[in-house]
């Protein structure tokens, strides 16, 4: 039975992943090119998006975790929201903003993972992440906390926690507890880079002159951004371990 779906569902090749995180990269130069020759940066200036979401009122921060809710599972990375979030209300809204659509991701992940697509999902789990299995099943909140102190919400660790022998209860509280403080470092950055922000509105950058050298950072942030998360998914995957 293993190898029938080993055939009818072969993994990708290195290669193949290799083209696919080359896709994403020129598809954010391409962007970032964009955002520069078509003057676009004066339309996403935060203080323009802030006061739209502002004026949204209860619905903002509802939007908000949906959509956290929603991204987060399928790719999008936690600290997009947790640094978005101060950008647009108080650090004390901003966290639980935060925490919230944190927990909702997970819970939304772990439901996917264990009501939905239980199979498809373990058939891609990379088999030495089921070695906590045992201690999810004997100590679920002190290993759900542990894993969340130190993992947050990693993709990996969402949807392989849906799969193990974990109760509801135990992840749920683990869960609401172990995200806390990754959460409140986010948000007091988020505070600052707001307060900078306010000083040195994106609209008053000189975009004619470093635009082409602030691209040329951001493609090396991000190229050394999928190199460190290429090196941690290897490490997580504990594919090695005898």
């Amino acid at each position: 039975m293993r190898d029938r779906q080993n055939n009818t569902e072969p993994k990708p090749s290195p290669k193949d992943r290799n083209r696919v995180r080359l896709a994403l990269v020129l598809v954010a130069i391409g962007v970032g090119v964009w955002l520069y020759t078509g003057s676009t940066h004066a339309a996403t200036d935060p203080a323009k998006m802030r006061a739209w979401l502002q004026h949204a009122g209860a619905w903002g921060g509802v939007l908000f975790i949906s959509a956290y809710c929603v991204l987060q599972p399928l790719g999008v990375r936690s600290l997009f929201f947790l640094l978005t979030a101060p950008l647009v209300w108080e650090p004390a809204t901003a966290f639980a903003l935060s925490w919230a659509g944190t927990v909702a991701a997970s819970v939304a992940a772990f439901a996917f993972a264990r009501f939905v697509a239980r199979g498809w999902v373990q058939r891609r789990l990379p088999p030495g992440i089921r070695r906590f299995d045992e201690r999810l099943a004997s100590r679920g909140l002190r290993t759900v906390l542990l894993l969340r102190l130190f993992f947050y919400t990693a993709p990996t660790l969402q949807f392989a926690l849906g799969v193990s022998r974990v109760g509801l209860g135990p992840f749920l509280a683990g869960t609401m507890l172990g995200v806390v403080p990754f959460t409140v470092l986010m948000t007091l950055l988020g505070a600052q880079i707001n307060v900078w922000l306010a000083a040195h509105p994106i609209s008053t950058w000189p975009w004619d002159r470093f635009g082409p050298l602030i691209a040329v950072i951001l493609v090396a942030i991000l190229t050394a951004a999928l190199l460190f998360i290429r090196k941690w998914q290897s490490k997580l995957s504990f594919e090695n371990t005898p």
